[in-house]
């Protein structure tokens, strides 16, 4: 087997072992609320939806909508309409059309911790404002300090009045209304300092240090329909609805809504929360996945670092090329001497000797006129005697210029010549 093939053995079983190794570590929690229908951590809404569309069969759904967008989607059908948020910031265009819902008898649940200055003042009620701190309400349940305790006072012949305990810090903040039309769901007792604080209310001396009652449900006609307010927002999660001592206070502030079918609404979460769970997010959602596709783009980029790179091709061996000039030497020569044309093979020879002289020494044996100057500059360069030169340049013209026949010994005489005087030079 290739090494190659052994890398990838290793890098799978290494990849299976870390993926083996974090589906068994404890599992790690986030409070951090988000109200997503795609959180499954305590303070989502994953569970809580799936429950209740179990529970609803085709009467519960979720939307990212805002209110304008469902009353101009159906402005026939009555349906009730859930909004569960932190802090739910409404625009006038938003409460317009809530109140215009209602008012054709759409029945409506805001369950948040805040509302917006102007639908306060159109229902005429405040609230107070409390901030969630993950942390305070871990440090709390690990002390096994007392819950608060919240008393359910609505229509006592549908439901008999009850008292669910949750911790206070789910449960902190709360309603202070003026109106008789509005009618009290679910209450909690606080300090007449609390309230008094938060609303500053005045009380008598008689009543400092006492508990009063004050709202954590109530719900309001509005034409034809109803508002439900609620300022539990956190118990409208996944913690909540599987809370099983406490999971029927939830269930029986939705009864309200009656036989309508609710639609939850997203569009008024932060917008982190409202992006679509695709796969890759998923994958990134869960810490096993994401860290098998973490240690699955590191494995790629050590394979293509280590194996992907180009490999070397056989070099194939050059030989030191042949001088083939002698050989082809001879196979002219041959040429010449098998057609027994021996004057043009000394007109051959004899135009590269006049070309070394004029190359080497400047002299142009060609030009009969200065024949003197030419022979005694050959003889200084050559040591040999004018008188030889001259007498063997010009008996060679008549064969290269003339045509002259001559034989094979006197070729060779010739070209014999002409090599002595250029080895000389």
């Amino acid at each position: 087997m290739r090494g190659s093939h052994w890398f990838i053995i290793c890098i799978v079983s290494f990849l299976v072992l870390m993926f083996a190794i974090e589906c068994r570590l404890p599992k790690k929690f986030v409070w951090t609320p988000t109200f997503s229908h795609y959180d499954k951590q305590p303070f989502g809404c994953a569970v809580f939806d799936s429950l209740l569309s179990a529970s609803l069969p085709m009467r519960y759904s979720v939307s990212g909508k805002t209110f304008y967008q469902l009353e101009q989607e159906d402005t026939v059908s009555r349906r009730a309409i859930l909004v569960v948020n932190n802090h739910l910031a409404l625009t006038d265009v938003d409460v317009n059309a809530l109140l215009k819902g209602a008012e054709r008898g759409n029945k409506i649940m805001l369950v948040s911790n805040s509302f917006t200055g102007n639908l306060r003042d159109t229902l005429g009620f405040e609230s107070s404002y409390s901030y969630f701190n993950p942390i305070v309400l871990r440090k709390y349940a690990a002390s096994l300090l007392s819950k608060d305790s919240l008393h359910w006072v609505g229509d006592s012949t549908v439901y008999p009045r009850r008292i669910f305990r949750f911790y206070p810090q789910l449960c902190s903040s709360y309603f202070w209304q003026d109106s008789l039309s509005v009618k009290v769901l679910a209450e909690k007792s606080i300090s007449s300092d609390e309230f008094r604080y938060d609303f500053g209310v005045k009380f008598d001396s008689l009543q400092v240090d006492t508990l009063c009652n004050v709202p954590v449900a109530m719900s309001c006609s509005w034409g034809k329909g109803e508002i439900i307010l609620v300022s539990t927002p956190l118990l409208f999660t996944n913690y909540g609805v599987l809370d099983g001592k406490n999971a029927a206070y939830i269930f029986r502030l939705l009864s309200q809504m009656g036989e309508f079918p609710i639609i939850r609404t997203e569009g008024y979460l932060e917008e982190a929360a409202q992006v679509q769970m695709s796969p890759f997010r998923y994958f990134i959602s869960q810490r096993p996945l994401r860290w098998a596709l973490y240690l699955t783009m590191i494995a790629i980029l050590l394979f293509m670092t280590f194996t992907a790179r180009r490999r070397q091709r056989v070099i194939p061996v050059i030989h030191e090329p042949e001088n083939k000039s002698m050989e082809f030497t001879e196979l002219i020569g041959t040429l010449y001497f098998q057609k027994k044309d021996h004057a043009d093979l000394v007109h051959k020879k004899y135009i590269y000797f006049a070309e070394e002289l004029r190359r080497k020494i400047q002299v142009d044996v060609e030009d009969v006129a200065d024949d003197e100057r030419s022979f005694d500059r050959i003889a200084q360069k050559t040591g040999m005697s004018a008188e030889e030169i001259g007498k063997f340049i010009r008996t060679v013209r008549p064969v290269i210029y003339g045509g002259q026949t001559i034989t094979a010994e006197q070729m060779k005489q010739f070209i014999d010549k002409m090599n002595e005087i250029i080895d000389h030079i």
